[in-house]
């Protein structure tokens, strides 16, 4: 055999090892999209039902406060509570919106930047939540009684309890959040408390800002460019 046919034959051998290769890529970039869209179908499933038990909330609540306009007792601690309400349906919604907006036909890296924008925005909202949910115990125990069996909880707990609750929950954040801090990763026995922890204790959003960033910095050595790191999106 030649030395030229030998070439034409190694030529060859490389076109059909390109082609393998690319095919083998095309098969695990679309099975992976396949899971990857199973599974934010399910986020959007979740967040769609979130978002119907918001809009429940924000309507009971506004009930609430139109019945007791003239009653501040009353008002200001449904105030309090649709207010953070409002808060976690807009920043549902736009976990929803971003989940909703995926395109899956963009490049790799930018599918990563935008799955990981949709997981920051959750674990922020996850902490908020559970780092304010000691303060509003109060405020939900004087609206739930007053709604649900029309009794003033002034009258039958008293001022002083319900005002020791607000104080004992004041002071129960930071310890929550040093507790999480302190013992998160020793929870392997309970997965999801070690998670919920994690997020409290801020480790999950610093995790995922990290790789954000490393996505980001991926995007750009790809590109070529050397323009700045597009922000991460606010939750």
């Amino acid at each position: 055999m030649e030395l030229d046919e030998l070439r034409q034959h190694w030529a060859a051998y490389d076109r059909r090892l390109d082609e393998v290769l690319r095919l083998n890529r095309q098969l695990l970039r679309s099975t992976n999209l396949g899971r990857i869209r199973s599974a934010m179908q399910r986020l959007r499933a979740v967040l769609g039902f979130e978002l119907v038990l918001d809009l429940i909330l924000v309507v009971a609540l506004g009930a609430f406060m139109a019945a007791h306009l003239s009653e501040p007792r009353f008002l200001i601690p449904a105030i309090v509570l649709n207010l953070v309400v409002l808060g976690t349906l807009v920043a549902t919604l736009q976990q929803w919106v971003r989940a909703s907006a995926l395109d899956y036909d963009a490049p790799v890296a930018t599918i990563q930047h935008r799955l990981e924008a949709v997981r920051v925005s959750r674990i922020r909202s996850t902490q908020w939540l559970l780092l304010l949910a000691p303060l509003l115990w109060t405020p939900l125990l004087i609206v739930a009684l007053r709604a649900g069996l029309g009794v003033d909880a002034y009258a039958l707990l008293g001022v002083r309890y319900l005002i020791a609750n607000l104080l004992f929950g004041l002071a129960f954040v930071p310890v929550m959040w040093w507790a999480c801090r302190r013992f998160a990763d020793r929870l392997d026995r309970a997965p999801w408390v070690q998670r919920l922890a994690r997020d409290v204790a801020g480790r999950n959003l610093t995790a995922a800002l990290d790789q954000l960033a490393s996505i980001a910095a991926f995007e750009r050595e790809e590109d070529g460019s050397d323009r700045p790191a597009p922000p991460v999106p606010p939750a």
